[in-house]
């Protein structure tokens, strides 16, 4: 075999077999995780993450947007963490959740600015200092030696009244207090600066996810733990009567002025002005006078005379065959009328006597049976 012939298809498979072997030792596997936007559930609910951590360690527990009670029906050993602004809580919710902190609840909640104003909420738990505190923030770090790293708490400090038994704290009474746990009748109230730490991809640090086990420690599966992580404010209609009635005012006068613009100006009745318009039989003589005058009726004469023969063709099929005299002939017997006046009215008149006569013979041929 020629030498030649083989050097070509050789080339090639050692050229393929070079670009194998360098893929091969170039090569390296690499797993890449690519980060993508919360969808669902995570898109607002911010803990999200901790319900489902809490679901795989069999806790019992439900994420909310309102405190309804038959959708939450808070009992002594369960836990309440309201992760929404306290201000929003109403008088009758916030004398419910006091009445279930001091049967033996759990609440947790984060006062945040709110804690220098008049809330109903701190106003039945009666635990807050009303006195101003700065912004601060702590890092958090696990026991661990080896690990690196942490979760920042940061958020508005705030004061306790004085006496106050405090069990845990991150701070101190003359700063105020990022954390702080206390007794309230039977149950533990935990108030926190911000629950940032316990937020959505926050719990991937090991630090984070320690300090959240010893936030739920003091009811820890002994009953319920309701996630509230928003509030459904009130109804449209209640929120417009009670917030919206000054807008509501302004609209009504709005309203008031421009009917008032509007309407017709008060004064005696006044008969309504005669239209000005023709009786239909002025418009037909108005319409017959212009044809006559354009071409002196020649025009109005043949669609008198091409009605009554469409007419008689259609009462008597046999006139279709015929033309001339013998059609005048035939007409005068039918109609009982003269045929020269017959052949007469079906000639072009000359004059308006004519056109007269002509149109008065032609109607009595087309108002007959």
């Amino acid at each position: 075999m020629n030498r030649r012939a083989l050097l070509l298809p050789g080339l090639l498979v050692l050229g393929a077999a070079l670009l194998v072997a360098g893929f091969f030792a170039t090569f390296e596997r690499k797993d890449v995780t690519e980060p993508v936007t919360f969808h669902g559930e995570a898109r607002y609910n911010r803990f999200f993450a901790l319900e489902q951590t809490l679901r795989r360690l069999d806790e019992p527990v439900t994420s909310l947007a309102t405190l309804d009670p038959p959708k939450m029906p808070l009992t002594s050993g369960d836990t309440l963490l309201l992760g929404d602004e306290a201000a929003r809580v109403d008088v009758d919710d916030a004398a419910r959740i006091a009445a279930f902190v001091r049967s033996g609840g759990h609440l947790l909640l984060s006062p945040g600015a709110a804690a220098t104003v008049r809330v109903p909420l701190f106003e039945a738990l009666a635990l807050l200092d009303p006195r101003p505190a700065e912004h601060a923030c702590r890092l958090l770090r696990t026991a661990a030696a080896n690990e690196k790293g942490g979760v920042l708490l940061c958020g508005h400090r705030f004061r306790l009244r004085p006496g106050a038994p405090v069990e845990a704290a991150i701070g101190d009474a003359q700063d105020g207090y990022l954390f702080a746990r206390t007794r309230l009748g039977k149950g533990t109230v935990s108030l926190l600066a911000g629950f940032s730490a316990l937020s959505r991809n926050e719990l991937k640090q090991a630090a984070a996810q320690q300090f959240a086990w010893q936030l739920l420690a003091p009811n820890r599966g002994r009953g319920v733990l309701y996630l509230v992580y928003a509030l459904d404010g009130p109804t449209f209609l209640k929120w417009l009567s009670v917030k919206g009635w000054p807008a509501l005012l302004a609209l009504a006068a709005l309203l008031a002025a421009w009917m008032a613009m509007r309407s017709a100006r008060l004064g005696p009745l006044l008969p309504v002005p005669p239209l000005h318009r023709r009786a239909l039989l002025e418009h037909v003589q108005a319409a017959g006078e212009f044809l006559y005058r354009r071409d002196g009726g020649r025009s109005l004469h043949q669609l008198a005379c091409e009605t009554v023969l469409a007419r008689l063709r259609r009462r008597d099929p046999a006139c279709v065959m015929l033309s001339g005299d013998a059609l005048y002939a035939r007409l005068a017997e039918r109609f009982g009328l003269d045929a020269a006046q017959v052949a007469q009215a079906f000639q072009s008149p000359a004059n308006a006597p004519a056109f007269r006569a002509s149109i008065i013979t032609l109607a009595r041929l087309r108002s007959r049976p």
